[in-house]
């Protein structure tokens, strides 16, 4: 990851504090991009982009006197445009705000720095404990999962109260593990934030891979889910959800179908419930004591079988204690943190940079909406009012994290008498401009604006 760098030590730079203060800057940007644009976005994704962008602009000061529309066109494809333009904004906040009393044009306090557009407290953390060495806690939900599970946490994570006790158990942890060190930054603050998310995106997955996980033996979990699979025990254990004011009961059903769950396809969860047998006694210790679950999840194959079928030798094979424990223990973990209810996604309908109301329902309708949008655009001295309907097209469906989109696509003409009466950069409220065709395949689309024009380009 290129944005993974030697932790730079201040004392190295005695009495070069301006130099000290650029390469600081320099590597807080970094560190700033790389966490913006890894949000819901993978590594693999994030690595080319990055590169191109910290090219094009080296420093936050590069990065504040760009002109807009090109920090768009760098980042177009990488998706959730917005967050280029917090970045673009914050970088022009840090230069207008820079303190005179610094040589550092990024402040080192995560407290300073969420005072800056797009900077929230774990963007703020990640800075400030990567490239300054202050002892910030960090809390995404890699970490969250991590966290959980070492304390033996079943809440959501999402929900305000369990974030509460993540961020203060996190903050207790860092500085902790800060005091080691013989200044007051150092390396450690960053390289155990970095461990903590490095462990939740490749070990303590959604479906965790325990038998390789290196904090095993402080895992809260872990241990409680070893404890019910014991079966000289199992007949004695008493749900630890009963003792704990915090968290919720595990429905043990939840446990016989966890291991069906592909922590590499987080995103795809409409198949993770298939029907299991006969509903069992609603005990995390019954569910243990019965041993591995009758369900689907005993047709699982190793990760490594390949698109081979498996033979009729391997069918019979009845898998070793040890392994059937070490799943039923895997399972157990795959619950924590507790999964939030998934909230049924919100549905729009549109036309490009117009929202329809619920009572645009019909073709009339929208058409009719679009011929009233069509006409309050500006051109210059063409009478919009006369623009001609050509053709509209088949409805687009878009889905977003938060909101599936359906979008009507129509291709209007606009005619004009003289060339010097067309006016493409637009007045009024909103930025818009009139393109050409030959320049649409380079400008800066998002992906359902891009399908849009696609349906329209093939027509002309």
């Amino acid at each position: 990851m290129p944005w993974r760098k030697r932790w730079i030590d201040p004392r190295e730079f005695e009495g070069r504090e301006e130099d000290l203060g650029d390469v600081l800057a320099k590597r807080a940007y970094e560190v700033w991009v790389s966490e913006v644009m890894l949000q819901q976005t993978r590594v693999s994704t994030v690595i080319p982009y990055f590169n191109k962008w910290i090219s094009t602009w080296p420093t936050v000061q590069d990065l504040a006197d760009a002109n807009h529309d090109d920090v768009l066109s760098v980042w177009k494809g990488l998706g959730y445009y917005s967050r280029a333009t917090r970045l673009h904004d914050g970088a022009k906040a840090m230069i207008a705000n820079k303190s005179t009393g610094s040589s550092c044009l990024i402040p080192s306090s995560a407290t300073d720095l969420q005072q800056f557009p797009g900077i929230g407290r774990y963007t703020a953390g990640a800075i400030s404990s990567i490239a300054f060495g202050e002892a910030e806690p960090v809390l995404d939900g890699n970490v969250a999962r991590v966290l959980s599970r070492q304390l033996g946490l079943y809440m959501d994570a999402k929900e305000k109260r369990a974030s509460d006790i993540l961020w203060e158990q996190a903050d207790q942890l860092i500085k902790r593990v800060s005091t080691y060190a013989d200044t007051s930054t150092s390396a450690v603050p960053g390289q155990w934030n970095q461990a903590l998310m490095e462990l939740g995106s490749t070990i303590c997955t959604p479906r965790p891979r325990c038998e390789e996980c290196p904090i095993q033996d402080t895992c809260r979990v872990y241990s409680e889910g070893q404890a019910l699979s014991d079966k000289r025990e199992s007949t004695t254990v008493i749900d630890i959800e009963d003792a704990c004011s915090l968290c919720g009961p595990v429905d043990t059903e939840d446990v016989a179908i966890a291991p069906e769950e592909d922590s590499r396809e987080e995103t795809s969860r409409a198949t993770k419930k298939r029907k299991t047998g006969a509903k069992q006694a609603n005990t995390i210790s019954h569910y243990f004591a019965v041993g591995t679950p009758k369900s689907n999840a005993e047709t699982e194959e190793d990760e490594d079988s390949g698109d081979y079928p498996p033979s009729d030798e391997h069918r019979k094979r009845k898998t070793p204690t040890s392994a059937a424990n070490s799943k039923s223990i895997a399972a157990y973990c795959s619950l924590f943190p507790k999964k939030s209810a998934k909230k049924k996604v919100a549905e729009e309908e549109c036309f490009p940079q117009c929202t329809l109301s619920g009572s645009q329902t019909t073709p009339r309708d929208r058409k009719a909406s679009a011929q009233g949008f069509i006409s309050r655009l500006d051109i210059g001295n063409v009478q919009m009012s006369k623009a001609h309907y050509v053709a509209s097209f088949p409805p687009l469906v878009h889905v977003f994290t938060h909101l599936k989109l359906t979008m009507h696509a129509y291709r209007y003409k606009i005619t004009a008498d003289k060339a010097e009466d067309v006016d493409l950069v637009c007045n009024g409220p909103l930025a818009r401009r009139w393109t050409d065709t030959e320049s649409m395949d380079g400008a800066t689309l998002s992906t359902g604006m891009r399908k849009c024009w696609e349906l329209i380009a093939n027509t002309l």
